[in-house]
Parts: structure tokens; sequence; C-alpha cells
């Protein structure tokens, strides 16, 4: 009986880059192998039975063979689309990269077209899906001013669309100082004024003094929360429309909507 060879590795376009090296590398065969990313929370996992798992280490040299060997065999197209899909919250996202660049290495730049075949359509709709995200947040994200005038904004998106939004935030507000958190993977993006942007991990981020608003904020607020209760049209309310043009689990970071409007029934079941 053959054993199914699993190489597990973190959560990070380093991190499958590196597992997808070792794997092309083992000769174990491509159908015998299965890439398998370690998400948050899936620590302790049902181990499948004739399986053998092989644990990778995120590794520079080898990820940066890998991105190098997707450029030039396939191409910067298919190099984005796969950074892209590595930043998706899809459990199965490493092994669906790995089919893909399989196939990629055999066909050359005329596969990322190919959305006909399951390995293409898949890398496809897993970057559509981050890019969508990330695009939403542009126009969703609030920031607040701190009592310190530190721009800080919450967000918690279902991909790690974080770097994905910096840039523009960054170019938009160059002369602020601002932080944008991400509570679900406890990561942010620091910026200060006339400088570019880093992004950190944060697992034991202090947000006390960045909420404590300042009086402008407070005010600021009021008003922009008078002006969105008072503009709607009682009769022409839609709440179904609503919820399609700004989902309910955007508005939890969005001062505009009270804890009420969000768990409304009302908008819930869309009438």
């Amino acid at each position: 009986m053959i054993t199914k060879k699993i190489f597990m590795c973190e959560d990070s376009i380093e991190g499958i880059f590196a597992a997808i090296y070792d794997a092309g590398s083992s000769r174990y065969g491509h159908d015998n192998i299965r890439i398998q990313v370690q998400t948050a929370g899936t620590e302790n996992f049902d181990m499948e039975l004739f399986s053998e798992y092989i644990y990778v280490a995120g590794d520079e040299e080898k990820a940066l063979k890998v991105s190098k060997a997707i450029r030039e065999k396939i191409s910067g197209e298919a190099y984005e689309m796969v950074c892209h899909a590595a930043l998706s919250d899809e459990g199965k996202k490493g092994d669906m990269i790995y089919r893909f660049l399989i196939l990629g290495f055999s066909l050359g730049p005329k596969a990322v077209n190919l959305l006909n075949n399951d390995k293409v359509l898949n890398i496809f709709n897993l970057n559509r899906n981050v890019m969508n995200e990330s695009h939403h947040f542009l126009g969703f994200l609030r920031f607040t001013e701190s009592k310190d005038n530190i721009l800080f904004a919450k967000i918690k998106p279902r991909n790690d669309i974080l770097r994905l939004i910096a840039p523009h935030f960054s170019d938009r507000l160059n002369m602020e100082n601002f932080i944008i958190f991400d509570e679900r993977r406890k990561t942010a993006v620091f910026h200060k004024s006339g400088f570019f942007w880093i992004y950190v991990t944060a697992d034991d981020f202090n947000m006390d003094k960045l909420l404590e608003l300042s009086d402008q904020e407070e005010e600021f607020q009021s008003l922009w929360k008078t002006f969105f209760n008072t503009i709607a049209i009682e009769e022409r309310k839609n709440y179904r429309l609503q919820r399609n043009n700004l989902p309910l689990r955007f508005r939890s970071n969005m001062p505009e909507f009270s804890s009420n409007d969000i768990n409304s029934s009302d908008d819930i079941s869309g009438k």
C-alpha cells in the first residue's frame, strides 16, 4: 500500500512555497503528495490512516526559488494569482496552489487562461475572492482618531488582506500616523507620517489608549451618526438591498451601525 505524504506548513506564502519546494523535490510522485496548511485553531486535528506527515518550516531561500520558477516558467500573472490565493482563508489552498503549479510548469503561460480546468479555476476563484474583499475594505474601513492623534482602524476580514490594502491608505494618508489592526489574525500595519508602512504581528497589542477618542473624533462620530440616521427615507428602506451592498460581517467596526442595527431581526431576515 502506498503511503500518502502530507506536507504540513505554516499559513504564509513563504511556508506554502517551502512545502511546495520540498514536495516537488521529494520524488514521491505528485499523486501521492498533499500540501496541508496549518491555520490557526487546527493544531489538534484528526490524522489520516496510512499517511505520513512531514512538517516543513518556512524557508526564505526555498520560497525565493519557487517564486522565481513561477515567474520564469509560467508568468508574472500566475505568480500574482498564486500569492493572492495564498492569502485566502480556504483550508485547502496549499494543495490547490500545488496542483495549479504542476499544471503551470507543464503548460507555461497559457495555463492561467484554462478556466475549464478545475486546477486553474480553483486559483482563479481564490484570487477573485481575496481581491473582492480587499476592494470592499477600501470603502468599508473606518478610522477613529485617538487622544494621541493617531488614526486607528480595526478590521476582521475572512482573508489575510491587510497587506493588500495598506499601500492604498499609505498613499492617501501619507502625512498621517495610523494603525490598521486585523482582529482575527492579531497582525497590524503601522504607518508613520511621511514614511512607508510596516507589517507586524500584534499578539500583545494594547488598544486601550488607541480606543480613547479625541474630543474632535467624538464630535465627528456624533455628527456622522446623525447624518446617517436622518438622510434615510423611512418609507424607502430596503434592508435586503442594504445587506447585499454592505454585508453584516463588515459592520461591527463601522461606527454608523449600532449593535441593534447589526443584530436586528429585520436586517437579518431582509424584510
